[in-house]
């Protein structure tokens, strides 16, 4: 009864008039997360595929720089906002924290000691959007915070290698069939393989002169 009163028209109107406040289901954040990871895993994929040590993608990336630089930026600031929002701890928050508080206290236990071990990744990519994508410091540059933190593509896989086996483990406690789907769809291994062979097209398209 509650969830129909929750998504049903006549919540629907009182909430238009602001007179109820929307109240997302475990279902609903489930979804939001599952879509996050998904496009933070995709993301990654681009990322690693643009700006791979070979030589001939080198000569690619330093013929055509500003779209490189502004690809390098945009995708490493949204993994970076990505991440914060999937890990983020507060009570309030929709993230994989509040996910894991409505879980099996066998899976919530196990979760959370996963992604204690990988705090320190965690933090450091936090870190890095907050103090360059999202904010300024006027102590530090951009160079000085990524030389302060050391950060590496190493972090990112780390990072999204939890965040795959985080979700699909949720996706598992709430319903199999949405875990079933998202490791043949979305999250498997031939879709992964699809976004870095366009990001690999793309790649040969500015060695081969299409990016003139």
């Amino acid at each position: 009864m509650r969830r129909r009163l929750e998504n049903g028209p006549v919540a629907n109107k009182l909430r238009e008039k602001g007179e109820i406040a929307f109240m997302k289901t475990r279902e609903n954040e489930l979804r939001e997360m599952i879509d996050l990871v998904i496009k933070l895993t995709w993301t990654y994929t681009i990322f690693r595929m643009f700006f791979r040590k070979q030589d001939a993608d080198a000569e690619a990336r330093y013929a055509h720089p500003e779209f490189f630089l502004t690809m390098h930026d945009s995708l490493l600031c949204s993994f970076c906002t990505a991440t914060e929002i999937l890990f983020e701890e507060k009570e309030k928050a929709t993230s994989i924290w509040s996910l894991i508080r409505k879980a099996k206290p066998q899976v919530a236990s196990v979760q959370a000691q996963r992604i204690q071990a990988h705090k320190n990744s965690i933090d450091k990519i936090e870190a890095l959007r907050n103090q360059v994508c999202a904010h300024r410091w006027q102590s530090k540059s951009p160079q000085g915070v990524f030389a302060e933190l050391q950060f590496s593509l190493n972090m990112m896989t780390e990072v999204v290698d939890l965040a795959r086996s985080l979700i699909l483990e949720l996706a598992g406690d709430a319903d199999q069939k949405i875990k079933s789907e998202l490791e043949k769809q979305q999250l498997s291994e031939s879709t992964l393989n699809c976004v870095a062979d366009d990001a690999v097209r793309v790649l040969r398209a500015f060695r081969s002169g299409g990016g003139n």
